[in-house]
């Protein structure tokens, strides 16, 4: 998934879906391992979708709330992942596929404002647009 980075765009990590742990990677001091590794849901804002460059979190269904450094009337949101021409085919298997879009005007809000549910078909074409409502 991606988010073509906006200035003053941040993870609300207390409200966003844990990120996956792996013991297949590790982060090394002094040639000891320390702690597995884990790629930050803040990748999402980069707009760089090489492969492997991605934020894997547990199971099938996850969420990020993502805050905005001031008020935005938002009319589209954009997804992309890498193609499979680009990657193993297999990479596009793990693509985010149905997914829903709210608005919050305040971070501690429970319930936000509906602003559409889509499907992303990978396959299709790696870098989607949908309109809102």
């Amino acid at each position: 998934m991606l988010m073509f980075e906006f200035p003053g765009a941040a993870i609300i990590l207390s409200k966003t879906s844990p990120s996956l742990r792996t013991a297949k990677a590790k982060v090394f001091l002094y040639s000891l391992p320390v702690m597995d590794y884990m790629r930050s849901p803040e990748l999402i804002l980069e707009p760089d979708n090489h492969p492997g460059n991605c934020w894997p979190f547990p199971g099938s269904q996850g969420h990020v709330f993502i805050k905005l450094s001031m008020p935005v009337v938002l009319r589209a949101v954009t997804m992309a992942h890498v193609s499979g021409t680009a990657f193993h085919g297999e990479s596009i298997s793990g693509a985010p596929k149905d997914f829903s879009v709210y608005g919050f005007k305040e971070e501690h809000k429970e319930q936000g404002t509906f602003l559409g549910q889509f499907t992303f078909l990978v396959a299709l074409n790696p870098s989607q647009t949908f309109q809102l409502k």
